[in-house]
């Protein structure tokens, strides 16, 4: 399909060549072309989001996995499997371990062979992950397996955000970036239904087909244009960019800029690792860092992840299957309208306005489950209120999902040029990731120390701290070229 966009593109070489005028005579384009061309690029992002719909996938397994384990523990060989409370654990905080080795490596990678290559090439651990923990004979090795997976979901995260940003129009960029977020959440939802009818290592099996799928789907994929720009294959870069922006932009002049801010430095290297050093680059790596602290300490995984426990604590009465499904539609509805509103409002007032009210219902949370704590036996009056902690779960999960959780992956990309785009990304998501392991591990130690209730406050002061620091900190990228 590569080989289509250059063949069609010379093609029309001529055409381009008439339509190339002064950007002041350029004519505008037809709404009905660009309509077109616009769901043409987002069909594009679509098909590569299918590479978070296979982390997506990966995330949840323990869930169903651990719970047919319980009852059916026998292997494909005949083996049994038997899990320890730590061993237990480890089935999710291998993935995310792994996860932060992959997103190290890949920043390396990534910068080497290209965006959709190293997508190609990251399909090799899904895929030899999943069948590790199918046919494992014994816990080590599905733990190994477990930890490969997590290798793959850390070279998504880097190469995937990566080739969106770089395909997308400036104009529905926010709304490109966020779709592979609604394929992570698709992606759970995907082995939760097949986990709740099929055994474990069968579940495992059927987690393997969306990397599978992924990679053919590839082969219809072009290459990031920006990544050919700083590699010098500026003709096939045109070539490519006059497929997606059509012939009413002025693809030299979007070249020019990206060859301008992707620009050779004196001595002759093409960006890397030591570029992360200086001030203007340094300055907002730290920037993106924060907003992955504040994502985590706000709550935001912890309430995700543990929404049936956090429920249960607080007295709602609510089935842990209900909680389960509740969580997962709020989390796609929470999504669609991060989707709608990323290039409407912008990246910093939607982190700002979500961590305002995750604040509030935290506060509100807080509050609650420390009067009701406190309470006298005899006062039945919080019995009647079970719903306020329902409410204030399942508001603060859908409105992290509209700003506090998407926008830091989406400006860990957006905030850095193409040459060092992927190494940027790759220590911001890193550190992302090794924050996500430490928030995890931490939940139950931190409820211990502060209460329950003291725990709740914690997470909605970092909201509130998150919102000051969005207000002064954050720059908006919104309708701004990335380079």
């Amino acid at each position: 399909m590569t080989e289509s966009y250059e063949i069609n593109g010379l093609q029309e070489k001529e055409e381009w060549d008439v339509v190339r005028e002064k950007p002041q005579e350029r004519p505008e384009e037809p709404r009905p072309e660009r309509i077109r061309r616009l769901a043409r690029q987002l069909g594009l992002v679509s098909l590569a989001s299918f590479s978070y719909f296979s982390l997506g996938a990966a995330l949840p397994w323990p869930s169903p996995a651990l719970s047919d384990l319980a009852e059916n523990n026998s292997t494909l060989f005949g083996t049994e499997i038997s899990l320890n409370s730590a061993e237990k654990d480890m089935t999710g905080s291998l993935l995310y371990l792994g996860t932060l080795v992959g997103a190290w490596v890949s920043g390396w990678v990534v910068a080497k062979i290209g965006r959709l290559r190293s997508m190609q090439a990251i399909v090799v651990p899904y895929l030899g992950g999943w069948i590790i923990v199918a046919l494992a004979p014994s816990t080590p090795v599905l733990l190994i397996g477990r930890f490969i997976i997590g290798l793959a979901c850390g070279g998504t995260t880097i190469a995937g955000y990566s080739y969106v940003i770089e395909l997308s129009d400036v104009s529905v960029r926010g709304m490109a970036a966020t779709i592979p977020t609604m394929g992570v959440v698709l992606g759970g939802l995907y082995t939760v239904c097949f986990g709740y009818v099929l055994p474990w290592h069968y579940l495992s099996m059927i987690c393997a087909l969306p990397p599978l799928l992924f990679f053919l789907v590839t082969f219809v994929l072009p290459m990031s244009p920006s990544f050919l720009v700083v590699q010098g294959r500026r003709q096939q870069a045109i070539v490519i960019l006059k497929q997606l922006r059509g012939n009413y932009a002025n693809v030299e002049l979007e070249v020019s800029e990206l060859e301008r801010r992707n620009a050779v430095s004196d001595d002759g290297r093409r960006g890397g690792w030591r570029d992360l050093l200086q001030r203007d680059v340094l300055r907002p790596i730290i920037v993106v860092v924060v907003l992955f602290l504040l994502m985590q300490l706000c709550g935001n995984f912890v309430f995700m992840i543990y929404t049936a426990r956090i429920l249960e604590a607080t007295g709602a009465p609510m089935d842990p299957d209900a909680i389960t499904a509740i969580a997962g539609a709020l989390r796609v509805a929470g999504t669609l309208a991060a989707i709608l509103l990323l290039d409407i409002v912008g990246r910093r007032y939607l982190l700002i306005i979500s961590h305002a009210i995750n604040a509030v219902c935290l506060i509100i949370l807080g509050a609650y489950a420390h009067l009701a704590d406190n309470a006298d036996p005899d006062d039945t009056t919080y019995k009647e209120l079970t719903w306020v902690p329902t409410v204030c779960v399942t508001v603060a999960l859908f409105i992290c999902d509209i700003g506090v959780h998407p926008v830091p992956y989406i400006v860990a990309s957006e905030y850095f040029p193409t040459r060092i785009r992927a190494q940027a990304s790759s220590v911001c998501i890193s550190a992302g990731t090794a924050i996500i392991f430490m928030t995890l591990q931490l939940y139950s130690p931190m409820q211990a120390a502060f209460t329950q209730a003291g725990l709740y406050w914690f997470y909605g002061a970092t909201s509130i701290i998150g919102v000051v620091f969005c207000f002064y900190a954050v720059t908006e990228t919104k309708g701004k070229s990335v380079g």
